[in-house]
């Protein structure tokens, strides 16, 4: 499924980009410039983040 329609990003590329350490939603933009567009996305991106890193014990100090 396309996390941003805009840009052609799935929510996989999206996740490979968290994977990697893309941890933030710009992060994840600079790397699959999902969020780039109309920006509409950004939610979704980030809720993807959270998401992913629930279980990572760094969550917390994630700069949004």
């Amino acid at each position: 499924m396309f996390a941003c329609i805009c840009r052609a990003v799935t929510e996989d590329q999206v996740y490979a980009a968290i994977d990697a350490g893309a941890t933030t939603v710009e992060a994840v933009a600079n790397a699959t410039r999902a969020g780039t567009g109309c920006g509409s996305c950004r939610p979704v991106v980030e809720g993807l983040i959270d998401e992913r890193c629930r279980a990572c014990p760094m969550a917390e100090l994630r700069v949004a």
